[in-house]
Order: structure tokens, then sequence, then C-alpha cells
């Protein structure tokens, strides 16, 4: 039986509730352990939450296997109450540093529910010290975070996940990802993805969200790092992980009713971003916090030689030639016929158990070190290429990360670099 993963938390604020849940939906496969937090109070009150879920979650399956009559269903219950009734007497250990927790907790891995400037550190002490990192989204603010990121992981040997990877776990994703990658659609030359809010912006259409979602030194952007990352995520792998080459991109911030707040507000609301690929696909991002548009098609578009993807419908070319009376070719008239998906005939894991069994095995997470390296190239690239007003290279866009005077403050849509 594969191991059983010890998770330590880090960060106990709004989020760490799904982490929490996540993980005591594997009660085979995860324990947690551990949880941290700055905040004394936060951190006691998730353990808290651990150790009330978890009982809540084994009375419910030892009462259920007193009902159900099939025997393996019966054992499955038994088990997952017996892994959850630990949980009273191993108890959850309380931790304000995350270094004390790496060094003195036994741990397999971390799973990381901070805001993005607190992703970078605690993956580097977790790498370094052999542990798995699970982390929210966005991987990071930076490309040359993700890059870090993504090298200490790889050098340790250890996996890294990251959240948004759940947008790929089903499917009609797969069954898309077959289409593009196998050939399927012919000549995949240029795809387009937009997805918009008519309001959203957190703390100002929308509250109870931490401060830092509006000041780019934390967060590294507005709506292209808060919703954007989902899409662009979904379609780097849907496009079998091409690597970016150039990037453009512009950014927008003034819909009304303005922000009216005391704290920073410097990231877009509004995106567009246009990607070249090194194997010579390209993409167009839209994406929006605040927007003025409706009943315009949202979604996902990608383009082939030999078919297309509106959203998750497939349409193949089923064209022919009209001839003359001598068959000689005339004229080509094309023709798009709409075509069932083969879905592939599997279980998909959420995004927690995919994680863990990449833990216990030699398999990448779905959304791994180098998706989401390429991602954050793309959202940081995209903001300092609206900053300079031209298209960038992905090379370059290292380079000028490396010359900032703050390490990473993120690129704001106002001031300069």
């Amino acid at each position: 039986m594969a191991k059983r993963i010890k998770i330590g938390l880090i960060g106990c604020g709004m989020i760490s509730g799904s982490h929490i849940n996540g993980y005591l939906a594997h009660p085979q496969h995860a324990e947690i352990v551990a949880v941290c937090d700055t905040v004394d109070e936060n951190a006691k009150r998730r353990a808290e939450q651990v150790l009330a879920g978890a009982e809540t979650r084994a009375n419910e399956a030892a009462a259920n296997a007193k009902k159900t009559e099939n025997p393996e269903s019966r054992e499955n219950l038994k088990e997952n109450a017996a892994r959850w009734t630990e949980y009273k007497d191993n108890g959850v250990k309380v931790f304000n540093d995350f270094n004390e927790m790496i060094k003195t907790c036994e741990l397999d891995a971390v799973s990381l529910a901070t805001p993005p400037f607190v992703h970078e550190a605690p993956t580097l002490a977790a790498a370094n010290a052999g542990k798995h990192v699970f982390c929210e989204k966005p991987m990071a603010r930076t490309a040359t975070e993700a890059r870090n990121m993504r090298e200490a992981c790889d050098k340790a040997g250890v996996k890294l996940a990251y959240q948004s990877g759940g947008t790929c776990l089903n499917p009609t994703s797969y069954a898309i990802r077959d289409y593009v990658t196998s050939g399927k659609i012919g000549d995949v030359h240029y795809g387009r993805l937009t997805s918009y809010r008519l309001r959203g912006r957190p703390n100002v259409d929308m509250f109870g969200f931490g401060r830092w979602f509006l000041n780019s030194a934390y967060s590294g952007g507005g709506t292209i790092y808060d919703t954007g990352v989902y899409d662009i995520n979904r379609s780097i792998y849907l496009l079998g992980s091409p690597q970016p080459a150039t990037i453009s991109g512009i950014a927008y911030r003034g819909m009304l009713p303005e922000y009216t707040g005391d704290e920073i507000n410097d990231v877009e609301e509004f995106a567009s971003v246009f990607v070249r690929f090194t194997n010579g696909m390209s993409f167009t991002y839209e994406h929006g916090w605040s927007s003025n548009m409706a009943g315009q098609p949202q979604g996902i578009f990608i383009f082939g030689s030999k078919g297309s993807f509106s959203g998750n419908r497939l349409f193949l070319e089923k064209g022919k030639w009209e001839t003359d009376d001598k068959g000689n070719r005339r004229r080509y008239q094309g023709n798009l016929e709409e075509t069932p998906l083969e879905l592939p005939d599997r279980h998909f894991p959420d995004k927690f158990r995919d994680f863990l069994n990449a833990c216990n095995s030699d398999a990448q997470p779905v959304s791994n070190g180098d998706v989401g390296q390429k991602v954050t190239e793309i959202m940081s690239g995209a903001l300092l290429s609206a900053k300079l007003g031209r298209e960038i290279t992905v090379e370059e866009l290292y380079e000028i990360e490396a010359l900032r005077t703050e390490p990473t403050p993120g690129w704001p849509i106002l001031s300069g670099i």
C-alpha cells in the first residue's frame, strides 16, 4: 500500500480550509500532522478544525459502515473511520515559524496556503529538507521566483505541485490534450482564451479578501494572477506544455467605481496577452476582473489545420471538392462537423490526490514546477510588456527581473520599473 503522506500546512488564513478538507478527504493517503501561521490564533483555529473535521468524518463513516450491505464498501468505510479517529490520539502540532516546523516535525510534504509573497521561501526550505511541496496559486509572483522553486525541488528530487492544476484533472481536458498533441486536429497553430467578469475585484466589488490582492509587491499582479492563472494553466496543459518564447501584453485599470480604500492598489483589472511559443503556436489571453462586455462568447478556442475546439466542443473539417464533368477539381467546399469527443475510460483524482499520488511514485503532478514556471513567465512577462509598451522575449524577462532594486516587487501598472 502507498505510504500515508504526512502533511505540514503553512498558512492558516482564508484558503487554508480548502487544503484541510482536501487532505481529510483522503485519509488513507494523507495525514495532517502540523499547521503553521505567524498569527497564533489562526494556527490554533485551523488545528482545531482539522481535529473536528476528522472526528465528524469518522463518526459518519462508522455509521455508514453499519448500513451498507456491500462488503468492500463496508471495509473501506471502516478503514477510513479508523484513520480519521487516529487524529484524536495523534493531535495536530501548532507552529508560528515554518522553518521550525520543517526542522522539528516529521513531515513528508508541506502544503502552502499562503499569499504569493510567501511561496518561494517555504518552498526552498522544504525542498532543502527533502519535503514535497503543494503550493497555492499563483505558484510565484515572478518567473525568477518560479524558476528558483522549480530548480530547488528538482535538485532535491521532490515533487512540486500547485493548486490551479485541478482544472486539468477531468476526462474532457485529457481528451482535448490528446487530440491536440497527437495531431488528430492537425497542425495546431493558434488559440484564444477569453474570461472576464462584470465586476469582481477583491476588496472593491467583493469583500473578505486579504489586502495583498491589490498590491503588486505581494500579489505579483491583479486579474491575470488571480483568475487568469487557471485559464493559462489549463491552456498550457491542453497544448502539450509548449515553451513561451515571446510575450506581448497590455494592462488596464480604471473601471467604475474606483477603489477608495487606503491601501495600495496598483494592479490591473483587465489584461490582454499574446504569446508566441517556441514550437510555432501562438495564443491570445483576455482576462478581466471588471468589464462592460456582455453577450460575447467566453472560453477556450483552439485552431488546428484539421479541426478545432470551441470550448469543449470538437469540430472536424469534412469538406470536399467540387468537380466538373471530367472530374477536374474546381472549388473546395469546406465544412465543419461537430464530433463527439472520445473520452478516456479512467478515473481522475482531485488535485490533492494527484499530488499525493505523485509523492508516492515517479509521476509528476499534472501541474508541476515546469508548467508553473511557464505560466508565471506568461503572467510576469505580460505585465512587464505592458509597462514597456512592446513585446519581450522570455530571456529578456529574466534579465530585467534581475535588474530591479527590490527582489520581487511585481509589476505595478502605474509606477516605473
